[in-house]
């Protein structure tokens, strides 16, 4: 018969202000919610139509210019006022819906277009307003080619048309050689101020794009950086996740099998003891239950939620005791100052076993510290009991001085253990543990017997209690 677990209450409900937004891709959040590129484009789109401008260039000018088109060749169909100048004129402004996106297209066709009707002697048509915008689209949005082409092709139609109003002063019946003359100057300088004038405002222009350009590209490396700072923080916790899962199952596994095995043999000679052994075996599981829950908290973003302290070294003498219940004999020294300010112990001033306890030569100590300490003891006295073999005994020293803080586990166990396929993960764990706070991880079989794992942590980083920098 089972007993049912008492039902914890439910969790009292989080103020709105605290509760933590969802994200796209973070853990918790909707998989329904999470927006592309296209999607977020498209939502942005209906909110502000200023914006779809800007991004959509070719459909704007396509729906702008086809428009005008259209206008230009209602008005002279219905006005019977066809001719030249439209046929010319309504392909040229439809021209200007690529000028933008494509700005040698627009160029090629627009110059074209405008030699055409002065060839055929129509020598100004409405269109000719469109070389001067495709050249602003030239220079401001083309290539150094594009923008060498388009000055080159505004001076050339600038030209053409000084040279074709010189020729008409120069045969008509009032007109000479002074007159002509003195159109192709005047028509000259005033095309060559208004190119200059184009060119000027598009190279504005030019230097605006460049700018936008660059506003963009530095606003999308600063969210590539931001989301790439994401993932590894993202990938560091759940490195320390599975570090602490490790942790507890492996312990709490390992002190629940002990037990379960040496459990079978009491039953059968000593059945009084198997009731001690089943004590063992629960407070076992529940400790584990509770770090779990602590662990899977974390995972579902409960920050509000906990479920037990933080493992620290106030626990090591519980640790201990569930260790020795499973059959190890384990025995703790620990040296050095009584407290975060008291004076140091002298050198090789061993406490034996736990009369003093470890929460005196460990107090003050940051958290972060604390709980890698006892991860560390948890997880190399769980090696022990897998792998020293029966009858092996274990000590766990610790050491501390005002800039150095040392464990190390000892055992004379049969050192490495045949049985094991190396590829577990406790060592690693204890490695990025003391990388982690800047310290040093040895771990070895001793030259005659046994095995010792010995971890070095500098203090001078994080100060003591009391201590000031």
């Amino acid at each position: 018969m089972t007993s049912t677990p008492p039902t914890a209450p439910p969790p009292e409900p989080t103020p709105a202000h605290r509760v933590p937004s969802a994200r796209a891709g973070a853990p918790g959040s909707t998989p329904g919610r999470a927006q592309g590129p296209a999607q977020g484009r498209a939502r942005r789109g209906l909110r502000d139509p200023f914006r779809w401008i800007i991004e959509n260039p070719g459909t704007v000018d396509l729906i702008v210019f086809g428009a005008a088109a259209a206008v230009i060749l209602f008005f002279t169909i219905g006005s019977m006022s066809f001719g030249w100048w439209t046929v010319f004129t309504v392909p040229m402004v439809l021209a200007g819906a690529v000028c933008r996106t494509r700005p040698l297209l627009g160029v090629a066709v627009i110059g074209v277009l405008a030699l055409l009707h002065v060839a055929i002697a129509v020598p100004v048509v409405l269109g000719d307003a469109m070389t001067f915008y495709a050249m602003f689209c030239a220079v401001a949005y083309g290539t150094t080619v594009t923008h060498v082409i388009g000055v080159v092709a505004g001076m050339l139609g600038v030209f053409v048309q000084a040279t074709y109003f010189s020729l008409i002063a120069l045969f008509e019946e009032y007109g000479g050689p002074i007159e002509a003359a003195i159109s192709f100057v005047s028509l000259s300088i005033i095309g060559t101020i208004t190119i200059v004038a184009i060119w000027a405002l598009a190279n504005l222009q030019r230097a605006r794009v460049r700018q936008l350009a660059l506003v963009r590209d530095r606003a999308e490396q600063a969210m590539r950086e931001r989301e790439q700072r994401t993932a590894l923080a993202v990938a560091d916790e759940r490195a320390r996740i599975a570090r602490e899962m490790h942790d507890v199952v492996a312990h709490s596994l390992s002190v629940i099998i002990a037990q379960a095995d040496g459990g079978r043999f009491v039953a059968a000679q000593k059945p009084e003891k198997a009731v001690e052994v089943l004590g063992t075996i629960g407070e076992s599981g529940r400790a584990a239950l509770a770090d779990m829950r602590s662990l899977l908290g974390v995972l579902r973003q409960e920050d509000e939620t906990s479920f037990g302290p933080q493992p620290g070294p106030e626990q090591l003498p519980d640790l201990l005791d569930r260790v020795r219940a499973a059959g190890l004999e384990v025995t703790l020294e620990a040296d050095g100052p009584l407290d975060a300010g008291g004076p140091v112990a002298p050198e090789n001033s061993a406490v034996p076993g736990d009369s003093l306890g470890p929460a005196h030569v460990l107090e003050g100590l940051p958290q972060a510290v604390g709980m890698s300490v006892f991860r560390l003891v948890q997880e190399a006295l769980t090696n022990v009991l897998k792998h020293a073999g029966p009858g092996a005994s274990a000590v766990v020293r610790i050491q501390r001085t005002p800039a150095q803080l040392t464990i190390e586990v000892v055992d004379d166990g049969r050192g490495t253990d045949p049985a094991s396929d190396g590829l577990g993960h406790g060592l690693t764990g204890m490695r990025e543990r003391m990388s982690v706070l800047g310290g040093t991880l040895q771990a070895g079989p001793l030259p005659s017997r046994g095995y010792r794992v010995r971890a070095s942590i500098p203090l001078t980083a994080t100060p003591l209690r009391g201590e000031t920098r």
